[in-house]
């Protein structure tokens, strides 16, 4: 039970974070988060338009996150961020699918 209650906690904690890019343009918002066996973050997905089911998956590694203003600035630029692989909830994260996202 501790370890769903973990997996809760980690999907939830950027929840609705906005996310912005590298000149403070509006991107979208925090969707999902996605970590590794060992709980360390990968990725979050991010909603980008009002319409579609799917997330654009960003690298942690990319990012700045900013809990105060529960915000996420991404060191990209919206169009190129927009271009990403987008993810859908039944897709696998495959590592093909990883080398498209870098």
């Amino acid at each position: 039970m501790a370890s769903e209650d973990r997996l809760r906690e980690l999907e939830e904690k950027y929840e609705d974070y906005k996310v912005y890019d590298n000149k403070g343009e509006r991107i979208g918002k925090v969707d999902d988060l996605f970590v590794d066996e060992s709980d360390r973050e990968e990725y979050i997905g991010v909603k980008m338009g009002f319409f579609g089911m799917k997330s654009t998956l960003i690298p942690m590694d990319i990012v700045r996150v900013n809990e105060n203003e529960r915000s996420v600035e991404v060191s990209d630029s919206k169009d190129h961020v927009k271009g990403a692989p987008s993810f859908d909830d039944d897709e696998d994260i495959t590592p093909d699918y990883e080398d498209r996202i870098r």
